[in-house]
């Protein structure tokens, strides 16, 4: 079992092989961010910043507008949380900068509120140009990676450090299109990173393949009119996302079915707190995102 972020220390090596204008700016958390082979093996290709996200976010923007391709990197709430440097150098002059988040959501555990990312994607989609990256698996990650050093302008990948049991997807991403796991006929389950596997786990332990479809959420901005198709074949929709519940997917996918005028039962599992400092594994549970908590709640539904 490993997390997102080990899949993509392991693959950044791969991809600065036979790409030179690859480089990382760290702020020292090498280990965390799982960097610090990249430092061995590039030496002269790895900033340390310090414990200072805004003055990495100024030297990355410089970086790219020198033609580099910078990953700067740090636990996304340290680095979203400096959101007015993001959008004056980044945003606003359309750097090629990948902005590297980990430790997403509630799973960063005994450090508790003050460095779980769980409102970074909210401030991420504010800017109009920034794409936003959550892979699930290792196959997605070096996908997304793929991706990231092909497309021009600001990407934020979002990552997470718990491991899990992780599971294969038949498809490539279709970035923007979302990825239909299960297509079921009754409950459609929207999640974003980790709370996926959770619910593919809940869903698969149910048997519920044939009853609730799993759309996971990979990429954004999305399309539209493709989730749109999807949606409006259900009567219920879950939102599960390790995130606030204001700013997040939910957000997005609520404003698309209004826009849409898409006639379906709404419903999320998401932060409505601050977090607690606690064992990851605890905290799930007490946010109902763990694979037992979705899975009473897909039960309840059903039986509604």
């Amino acid at each position: 079992m490993k997390a997102t972020r080990d899949f993509f220390g392991d693959y950044l090596l791969k991809l600065a092989k036979n790409n030179p204008k690859i480089v990382v700016v760290n702020c020292d958390l090498g280990e965390a961010t799982r960097t610090l082979a990249f430092k061995d093996i590039y030496p002269e290709r790895y900033i340390q910043a310090g414990i200072a996200e805004a003055n990495a976010i100024s030297i990355s923007a410089g970086l790219a507008k020198e033609g580099l391709i910078p990953f700067v990197t740090s636990f996304g709430h340290f680095l979203t949380g400096k959101f007015l440097e993001i959008f004056q150098s980044i945003g606003l002059n359309n750097s090629n900068v990948v902005m590297v988040g980990t430790h997403a959501g509630l799973a960063i555990g005994k450090d508790g509120p003050t460095q779980m990312g769980l409102r970074d994607i909210a401030l991420m989609r504010t800017l109009p140009n920034v794409r936003i990256y959550h892979p699930i698996n290792p196959e997605q990650v070096a996908e997304s990676l793929d991706e990231i050093v092909k497309v021009d302008g600001p990407k934020y990948l979002r990552l997470n450090r718990q491991p899990q049991e992780f599971f294969k997807l038949d498809n490539s991403i279709n970035f923007g299109h979302g990825d239909l796991i299960f297509k079921g006929k009754d409950i459609l389950v929207i999640s974003q990173g980790a709370p996926t596997v959770e619910a593919y786990h809940a869903i698969k332990s149910l048997n519920y393949e044939s009853k609730i479809g799993l759309l996971c959420i990979s990429s954004m901005p999305i399309n539209n009119d493709s989730y749109a198709s999807i949606v409006s074949q259900y009567n219920k929709l879950l939102i599960v996302e390790d995130h606030f519940e204001i700013g997040g997917i939910a957000d997005l996918v609520s404003r698309l079915i209004s826009e849409k005028n898409i006639n379906i039962e709404f419903n999320t599992i998401n932060v409505s707190d601050y977090g607690q400092s606690g064992d990851p594994k605890d905290l799930y549970s007490r946010y109902n995102l763990d694979q037992k908590s979705i899975e009473k709640k897909l039960k309840k539904l059903l039986n509604e």
